[in-house]
């Protein structure tokens, strides 16, 4: 459909009619396609312009549809190479009126081109773009966090490089932020905060702070916070270490007895965390188990829960593991004969209708199921 010497990570979304897809392209746009025929639809606002820096402003993460609207975000190619400004754009799907959030000159409501923000970078990539609140008293807010650039919005600037960000569903207000504070130390490193996109915790009744998210990033710290009122500079409700940078996205998972957990992929582990509120309603996470059950060359794939099992993929066997206790239940490798996924650097299971799917670095995408 688009042609160029560019390319985009990012993944189509369908519309709720089930007609429609949105597909991503490489000419700063996304594509508005029938689901039947793959014919393109000119649709109010589609194609949707997304970026007016297509050779240097990517598409890096996957679209999504909620509250009425498709959500893309930007961040810059390999090598980070300016111009770009890391930003949200919401294309509302029965009107076409595009709205624009960026993290850098984010009092400027437009597309930026090359010389419109005289910061650059700050690049919105983590694996699962931008992120819906799904309880309804949050009215639809999304939460995108961003990578290495200038942050002054402490001092009275309106720049959010190595934040987690909290947008109104139309992206018209900036409803809170966060950003720890050696945000300068991350920057001058390039230890993206934004390298995982963040996790929403479910509503947690007893707790003096009920609505909690995590965030992990490069330099391989997981933050817990408050997500109703995003603490600005610090105010984190707990860090944890964790093995390494995180690049793979937060698997949330709630067991029979409402008990909240986290799981993690990193290039050769697994890791969990259960959410636990004391009687004074303070909230932590506490670690339950790690477990190693492959490598991948790659950063780590992020885990897909389903009926208490974790999927999560490494080069060459996609695993399956006890959410509870992390114990191996299964592994493709064993069916090596039979057919097994290849090696991996981004790419991470999905589980539908009753079967789990994993692509690989070879161009496979193959289905697993219980005979």
């Amino acid at each position: 459909m688009t042609h160029g010497s560019t390319i985009t990570n990012s993944t189509p979304a369908a519309d709720p009619s089930g007609k429609s897809i949105y597909v991503p392209g490489i000419d700063g746009k996304v594509h508005k396609v029938s689901a039947a025929n793959g014919r393109e639809e000119h649709a109010p606002g589609f194609p949707a312009r997304i970026t007016r820096l297509p050779l240097t402003e990517k598409d890096a993460s996957p679209l999504n549809v909620a509250n009425g609207y498709l959500y893309a975000v930007t961040s810059g190619y390999y090598g980070d190479a300016p111009p770009y400004d890391g930003h949200v754009v919401a294309v509302e799907l029965s009107s076409g009126k595009t709205t624009v959030f960026n993290s850098l000159c984010s009092t400027y409501k437009k597309l930026v081109k090359a010389n419109t923000c005289p910061q650059q970078r700050s690049g919105i990539w983590g694996r699962g773009g931008a992120v819906v609140d799904p309880d309804s008293s949050m009215n639809g807010r999304i939460y995108a966090s961003t990578g290495n650039g200038q942050f002054d919005a402490g001092s009275g600037g309106d720049n959010y490089g190595d934040s987690l960000l909290s947008v109104s569903e139309d992206l018209s207000s900036l409803l809170g932020s966060y950003t720890p504070t050696d945000y300068q130390q991350l920057e001058n490193g390039d230890t993206d905060l934004g390298s995982s996109s963040p996790g929403i915790l479910p509503d947690q009744g007893s707790s003096q702070t009920p609505y909690m998210i995590v965030q992990g990033g490069k330099d391989a710290i997981l933050r817990l916070l408050n997500r109703a009122a995003l603490p600005g500079l610090g105010g984190e409700l707990q860090e944890i270490d964790l093995p390494g940078g995180l690049f793979s996205a937060p698997a949330i998972w709630t067991n029979g007895s409402s008990n909240a957990w986290i799981f993690l992929g990193f290039n050769s582990e697994v890791v969990s965390y259960q959410l636990q509120t004391n009687l004074s309603g303070v909230s932590q996470l506490a670690s339950v188990w790690q477990v190693s059950p492959g490598n991948s060359s790659g950063e780590g794939s992020s885990p897909v829960v389903a009926n208490g099992i974790v999927f999560v993929a490494f080069d060459d066997a996609l695993v399956a593991l006890d959410a509870v206790n992390g114990k191996e239940l299964w592994s493709s490798a064993l069916t090596r004969a039979h057919g097994n996924i290849g090696s991996i650097h981004w790419q991470s299971p999905i589980v539908v209708n009753g079967s789990v799917y994993s692509s690989d670095e070879s161009g496979n995408l193959t289905a697993y199921s219980l005979r």
